[in-house]
């Protein structure tokens, strides 16, 4: 039995570890120190320049006559920018390419205790803007350099004024025009983009265009919480895909039906949606620096006759990954949720804990309470575990008789063994069974609970303010592998994990006693840098365990 206990104790270990390099969603590797987010977006238009407001006063279009379109020459006065503000973001297009120079979410700050928002946008130049155009083929100007011209200064849209456009144009030397027309609402992360492409020159157009999303991944991670992500997001042929960005070594291909493409961190994403089927034929994955990740949809082939014109439509979404955001939009985003392998049982779980928090506007109680939940519902199984070693224990005397018995002859040793689990109605494997059937549910909490965005700078009480990144009592001092502060919680849990192995029935091997005992510590320093929530978990799950069992010690036959 000693072998089997230790073959037990090597197996579940070796389950946590397939869990966490096969099933678990990915985390990213570090990429080197960059910038900080807030000097990044400062700088954006003139990198090498002081920090500078974000947005630039728009120069007013001539009331004198209309402007001409402007060329792909045309480029000595700086770019301008236009402001768009709606109750969900503050948006910066830029009349470079007509792209998007900072997007910032109105619900959502950067930092715990920071005044500034939430900035999706974090590129150094002007060329690396999200929603360029690229022409694959090249048979048509470089449109990195274009300046598109808007159609407005400024948008401000309100509940009075719910929707708006903004339009930018751009036509060449040779005649080729191109209008990048967003359609923006109050209350809504989604915006429309509509891609009309007029072809005003004496020669046919034959290419594909891209659209092209880009952004980087600076590691700014500052709760260091090992349920992170940074990387981009597909959803292809029904499929849906991550791509880390440490995995991405050279251009990666996907063709087929591409039904949305994204870039994404653990809770917030930029994503573009093709609105029509099949216009776009592949979607490209490439990482032009080791911070920076870019991708590409690009398009079907164009093929236009001269004074020929074609549409493109796409939506777009720069926001948080939340299920009851994305949903609503019909776009099949909510996909972008999604918890790994045990994805099925996740969804629920997290359902019940929006369900609590709406009582008790407080994550960290709405734990408590769905674990208490968990416990009655599993009670069942794990009072049958417990009783079952509990009768193992019993035994051990007569094992331990049949083993000196019969050390010499192993085939009789197993006979003997059986016989007695036969006589007494002892099931040697009562009592691993059922804890293995909650396995399922523990790798779900740990997916749920560190990648749900409704934990994110969500409070519990005192020194506990982020149920999203790891707890820790500051101290003012640096702990070597903990950091700034003390993983109280962490340490309780193991403590209530030690409590628990002590209180479990074992068959008196010394060996797996040991081992066993040892299982506490492995669990406190994995769990030292998981999010403050799951271990919030695992802690109220130990105590309650601690109560089962010392009802059954003292009150079971």
């Amino acid at each position: 039995m000693e072998k089997n206990a230790i073959l037990a104790f090597v197996l579940s270990m070796a389950v946590f570890g397939a869990y966490f390099l096969f099933f678990a969603p990915s985390e990213p590797t570090a990429p080197p120190k960059g910038k900080e987010a807030g000097q990044v977006a400062a700088q954006k238009e003139n990198p090498g320049s002081p920090a500078a407001p974000a947005v630039t006063t728009p120069t007013p279009p001539s009331t004198a006559a209309p402007a001409a379109p402007k060329t792909e020459s045309q480029t000595i006065l700086p770019m301008r920018s236009v402001l768009v503000k709606t109750k969900r973001f503050e948006a910066v297009f830029s009349e470079a390419g007509g792209t998007l120079k900072s997007f910032k979410l109105a619900d959502y700050k950067e930092q715990l205790g920071s005044k500034a928002l939430k900035e999706m946008i974090v590129v150094d130049h002007p060329a690396n803007y999200p929603l360029h155009l690229e022409w694959i083929k090249k048979t048509q100007p470089d449109l990195t350099q274009a300046r598109f011209v808007p159609d407005k200064e400024t948008l401000t849209l309100t509940p009075e004024q719910p929707k708006g456009t903004l339009s930018f144009r751009w036509t060449s030397s040779q005649g080729l025009t191109i209008i990048k027309t967003y359609t923006v609402s109050h209350d809504s992360y989604r915006i429309d983009l509509t891609l009309q492409i007029i072809n005003g020159t004496a020669n046919p157009l034959d290419d594909n265009v891209a659209l092209l999303l880009e952004n980087r991944f600076p590691n700014t991670n500052t709760n260091d919480n090992a349920a992170s992500f940074q990387g981009a997001l597909l959803l292809v042929n029904e499929q849906f895909k991550e791509q880390p960005l440490g995995k991405v070594e050279k251009e990666e291909v996907t063709t087929g039906k591409v039904q949305w493409g994204a870039l994404s961190d653990t809770y917030f994403m930029g994503a573009v949606v093709p609105l029509e089927d099949q216009q776009t034929a592949s979607l490209k994955i490439s990482k032009p620096a080791p911070e920076l990740l870019k991708l590409a949809l690009v398009s079907s082939p164009i093929t236009l006759a001269p004074k020929g014109d074609k549409q493109i439509r796409y939506a777009l979404y720069f926001g948080p990954r939340d299920t009851q955001i994305l949903k609503p939009l019909g776009l099949e985003l909510d996909k972008a949720v999604n918890f790994g392998f045990f994805d099925i049982i996740a969804k629920p779980l997290l359902w019940v804990l929006r369900f609590f928090n709406g009582f008790f506007n407080n994550y960290g109680w709405s734990i408590i309470l769905l674990t208490v939940l968990i416990k009655i519902l599993f009670w069942p199984l794990t009072d049958k575990s417990y009783k079952s070693m509990k009768d193992m224990q019993k035994l051990q005397p007569k094992i331990a008789k049949i083993r000196e018995k019969y050390k010499d002859n192993k085939e009789k040793l197993n006979q003997e063994t059986m016989a007695l689990y036969k006589t007494y109605k002892v099931n040697p494997l009562g009592g691993c069974l059922p804890m293995v059937i909650q396995i399922p549910v523990f790798f779900a909490l740990y997916s749920a609970l560190g990648y749900a965005i409704e934990l994110r700078h969500a409070p519990f009480f005192l020194w506990i303010d982020d149920l999203s990144a790891p707890d820790r009592l500051p101290i003012g001092l640096i702990i070597p592998y903990v950091g700034n502060g003390i993983p109280v919680l962490t340490l309780l849990m193991g403590a209530s994990m030690f409590i628990q192995q002590k209180m479990t029935p074992t068959t008196g091997d010394p060996t797996q006693a040991k081992m066993m005992l040892f299982l506490p510590v492995i669990f406190t320093f994995m769990f030292l840098n998981f999010a403050s929530g799951l271990v919030l978990y695992w802690l109220v799950n130990n105590i309650l365990s601690i109560g089962q069992q010392y009802y059954i010690n003292k009150y079971a036959n």
